[in-house]
């Protein structure tokens, strides 16, 4: 915490709201720095905690002092996005990157340790897929949880990995901690995820980052489709289209934006030449 809030917190539920925003977006943080930070006694911010636990939307993490967000905060926030991408706008992103591909685009944020697709959209075959809006999927074994994945630092990562379940929901499932943490790094490395029939069976996807200008990892933009059409080269070669929408989804989110990081990721996805283990949407 180096920077105290920015408006003036002049009623109880600005306070609450503003101790909910900061708990959320430092991950952790002890009730002396998010008193500090918001700029309030700290017997006000001991009581906004304890009454937030109380209501089950934070909670402490073990053996610390620091408290982080609850479940059913999440849950809160999750709504909120998927509301948020209903716009029709966005569907429109979704829907030009499905016209020139013909394939399957979806828009997913993270949720503790899964994946909620909040938009997608359907491919204009008899063959198709659907992931509806509020579908939930692993963080392990998808593109778009590997680049959620790939945000955590090595610390993190590995409290992760120690904890996680790794079901095999295909023979392609990647469950190795030793493996998945390689391909986490190489996801982080090149800014892209590619995965092959690891969640679900002949299916192939990619995603991209939707960050905000400050770098942080808003989002996740990806295409899947089955494997009798898509492979993870031709997957390659459509990441410059999903760098672009991925700029476009964040004016669109009205996200203070930046130009993706992309570029550099799209011209290092067209040079790799094949993938150096299986990997799974």
């Amino acid at each position: 915490m180096v920077a105290k809030g920015a408006k003036t917190l002049d009623s109880p539920a600005a306070k609450v709201l503003a101790a909910l925003a900061a708990i959320a977006r430092h991950k952790a943080v002890a009730v002396s720095a998010l008193a500090q930070y918001l700029d309030l006694p700290l017997p006000t911010a001991h009581r906004i905690c304890a009454e937030l636990e109380r209501l089950g939307y934070v909670r402490r993490v073990p053996g610390t002092r620091h408290w982080t967000v609850a479940r059913p905060f999440v849950d809160i926030a999750a709504d909120a996005i998927a509301a948020a991408a209903g716009d029709a706008v966005i569907d429109a992103v979704l829907v030009g990157v499905t016209n020139k591909i013909g394939e399957m685009c979806s828009f997913a944020v993270q949720v503790g340790d899964e994946v909620v697709y909040v938009a997608s959209t359907e491919a204009p075959h008899g063959v198709t897929l659907s992931f509806h809006a509020g579908r939930r999927a692993p963080l392990f074994c998808t593109s778009s949880g590997r680049l959620f994945l790939s945000a955590l630092d090595e610390t993190e990562l590995e409290s992760y990995l120690a904890v996680a379940d790794f079901k095999a929901f295909t023979p392609f499932t990647v469950t190795s901690r030793k493996n998945l943490v390689e391909t986490i790094r190489r996801v982080r490395q090149q800014g892209y995820a590619i995965t092959s029939q690891e969640y679900v069976l002949h299916v192939v996807g990619t995603a991209v980052p939707v960050r905000t200008r400050e770098g942080r990892l808003y989002g996740a933009l990806s295409v899947a489709a089955p494997d009798v059409r898509m492979n993870p080269k031709s997957l390659r070669g459509i990441l410059p289209l999903l760098y672009e929408a991925a700029e476009r989804l964040v004016a669109t989110l009205g996200l203070p934006g930046e130009r993706m990081a992309g570029s550099r990721g799209a011209k290092a996805g067209a040079k790799v030449m094949a993938d150096r283990s299986p990997q799974g949407h």
